[in-house]
């Protein structure tokens, strides 16, 4: 197996293990994979429509609509008409979900790691953090060589900014 060939499935195998983990805490919560994704997103943004959700998540109109109708059946998202224009419903986080996630949000979708990371000795965990800032480091550069949009939810990447500039000094 070649490098690249080894760090595609890692990062596959990773994923698979954090969504698995994802779903666990989701159904402890009562929330399905599909619905945690579209409070995700209502969490980025704040402020969302039906068709901003679809574009962002990859999702059919009529599947987000779907979720996002259980959702605020469910008292965790809320509609209401967009201010400047009276045909798109914007889409929200209730008071009460947003009073929850501004506190636990990172712990939640970290969890999973966690307990790998504290799996390994504190030098081989430095280990890793460094190898994954120098790949998202990559990949970053490569979506921009490409023209691609590397503006996801947050920059992953503020740590080599400042690692850079402190090289630079």
């Amino acid at each position: 197996m070649n490098r690249a060939e080894f760090i595609g499935k890692s990062i596959n195998f990773i994923h698979r293990f954090t969504m698995k983990s994802l779903q666990k805490t989701a159904e402890e919560h009562g929330v399905t994979i599909p619905q945690i994704r579209v409070i995700g997103d209502v969490y980025a943004h704040k402020t969302v429509s039906i068709k901003q959700l679809c574009q962002n998540l990859k999702m059919t109109q009529s599947t987000v609509s779907e979720i996002v109708e259980r959702l605020i059946a469910k008292g965790l998202l809320v509609k209401a008409p967009n201010e400047k224009d009276k045909r798109i419903v914007d889409i929200s986080l209730s008071p009460r979900l947003a009073e929850d996630l501004n506190e636990s949000i990172s712990e939640m979708t970290n969890q999973s790691l966690v307990g790998v990371l504290d799996l390994l000795s504190p030098s081989e965990q430095e280990d890793v953090e460094k190898g994954m800032k120098l790949l998202v480091s990559a990949v970053k550069e490569k979506m921009i060589a490409d023209g691609m949009d590397n503006n996801d939810y947050i920059d992953i990447l503020y740590f080599s900014n400042k690692d850079k500039r402190k090289k630079s000094n």
